[in-house]
């Protein structure tokens, strides 16, 4: 119990890095520095080779060869590209939201996923992943990739507080998020025939964290499908571990059985420790005894704070059934 408050207060913490430069040559800058190229686009450098930055900044992807790590970026922020899909941009919840819906008729979809970006990002960032083809066949879906008005989906503190992991949190700004969010998804749901069951919430870190936030302490219902991309529990999820079924669903707002989970995350992950994380989340999955709705239950080998083409894959997989 100790331990995964304390784990809980410092992954609060987590979303700012100090800038330092390895032997080799890696430079970590801060968020407001981040570029284009390898000299200004790693906001985490290692030490375990001579170019190694194991977390890169938003609209960058971790590239790797042998020992090797690097970030390649767009220049700037990409536009979508013409083709077979349609894109549209449109405000909810006073979120910059962008979406893309397979094929030439916008409307023209059974599922819709919702998207939350990491923090300091936008979503734009996922336009990284389209325009490299991870999103694969994406007829019969509509992606919808919002923005949160401060890039961030919580505002975290750096005061000592103690044990209670939640004092680390301006918890009035997960609240906040979380209403935009739910905004954001009614909107959505509504557009596809009122239909729980076609949307899915998925998020990366930050939104990560939003994402299982949303689910078991926010809504009241099951969405088709939740998708945890290296995001450690925020309160009061990361609270339920240790504590007795009857006081960890008094903080839960569903624990429905037909909920429907993805949880994945990398082995070398320095933001969210992988055996702290993972265990959280197994911890809390127990204590609800939701146990038999987590369908996929992934630690990826050597994989850092990032997103990878196979991770885009399996959720494309996890979303279709």
């Amino acid at each position: 119990m100790f331990k995964l408050l304390v784990t809980c207060l410092l992954l609060a913490t987590a979303s700012s890095f100090p800038t330092y430069q390895t032997e080799g040559g890696c430079t970590a800058v801060s968020r407001a520095q981040c570029g284009t190229d390898k000299d200004d686009s790693c906001l985490k450098c290692g030490d375990s080779s001579a170019y190694d930055c194991e977390y890169c900044c938003p609209g960058c992807i971790q590239q790797s060869k042998g020992e090797y790590k690097w970030c390649q970026c767009s220049k700037g922020p990409p536009s979508p590209p013409p083709g077979k899909d349609t894109w549209d941009n449109y405000r909810v919840a006073g979120m910059d939201v962008i979406s893309v819906t397979g094929g030439q008729i916008k409307t023209d979809y059974s599922k819709v996923v919702v998207m939350l970006h990491g923090g300091g990002g936008s979503g734009t960032d996922y336009e990284v992943q389209y325009r490299l083809g991870w999103f694969g066949n994406t007829s019969g879906i509509k992606y919808v990739f919002p923005t949160s008005p401060n890039h961030l989906w919580y505002i975290s503190f750096k005061n000592g507080c103690g044990l209670v992991g939640d004092c680390a949190y301006n918890m009035s700004s997960i609240h906040e998020s979380a209403d935009r969010v739910a905004t954001l998804l009614e909107h959505e749901k509504a557009l596809v025939g009122g239909d729980s069951s076609n949307m899915y919430l998925a998020g990366f870190s930050e939104g990560a964290q939003l994402t299982s936030y949303m689910q078991l302490a926010k809504l009241d219902y099951a969405l088709g499908g939740t998708i945890v991309m290296d995001g450690y529990p925020l309160p009061p999820l990361c609270d339920m571990p240790g504590a007795t079924p009857e006081a960890a669903k008094k903080n839960a707002t569903y624990t429905g059985q037909d909920m429907n989970w993805m949880i994945y995350h990398g082995e070398a992950d320095p933001i969210f420790p992988v055996d702290d994380t993972m265990g959280a989340y197994h911890d809390i999955f127990d204590v609800l005894g939701i146990n038999s709705t987590l369908k996929v239950d992934h630690v990826e080998p050597g994989m850092s704070h990032t997103l990878i083409q196979k991770e885009f894959t399996t959720m494309v997989d996890f979303i279709r059934g």
